[in-house]
């Protein structure tokens, strides 16, 4: 089970589905460590919109079959402060996220910790 970080609960990454039978998989540290230091070096909060999805929510939504949401590595945010590209910028400069993915999508960022480069635009 993931730690909670001096701006972000673990509560805020939990599915949301709403299903009794859903498995409330935990996020992984390593996500919630680099969103905290994307955090401290942007210095405005940060809404997460979309944290793990069990396999139901993920389909629902429309998430990609083998989705890092899924596995609790990935979070969908956004930031009123900037835009979507401003902050993939930022992201780039979180050793995990410049490691892991970034999609840029009209209106919020996909960042995940999967441990391989992958860049996209949704």
């Amino acid at each position: 089970m993931a730690h909670d970080t001096r701006n972000f609960k673990a509560a805020e990454f939990s599915c949301r589905c709403g299903r009794f039978d859903c498995p409330h998989h935990a996020v992984d540290q390593r996500l919630m460590d680099a969103l905290q230091q994307l955090r401290d070096l942007i210095g405005v909060p940060i809404h997460v919109n979309s944290g793990y999805r069990c396999p139901f929510w993920n389909k629902r939504v429309g998430g990609v079959r083998n989705s890092t949401h899924v596995r609790g590595i990935a979070a969908d945010i956004r930031c009123g402060e900037l835009t979507p590209a401003e902050l993939a910028r930022f992201a780039e400069e979180v050793p995990a996220f410049a490691n892991g993915g970034i999609g840029v999508y009209k209106s919020w960022v996909h960042v995940d910790v999967r441990g391989k480069r992958a860049r996209w635009r949704g």
